[in-house]
């Protein structure tokens, strides 16, 4: 697992990095401190927008249709 810093994921993202320290403080995206920095997996937006996508169907993403 590669872990980046909190400016290099908002660089490699595109969100600001404001967006992502918000959803860190509300435990919304795997991170951790090390020393006193916080570093975080490379995939955690992907992660994030994954488990929080709904289909244009109106399911949640890992939901079966009519379930």
């Amino acid at each position: 697992m590669q872990l980046l810093t909190l400016p290099k994921l908002a660089a490699q993202s595109g969100w600001p990095e404001s967006r992502i320290r918000r959803m860190v403080a509300r435990k919304q995206l795997a991170h951790i401190r090390v020393n006193g920095r916080l570093m975080l997996p490379e995939t955690a937006i992907d992660d994030y927008v994954a488990r929080n996508f709904v289909e244009a169907n109106g399911t949640e993403a890992g939901q079966a249709v009519g379930a």
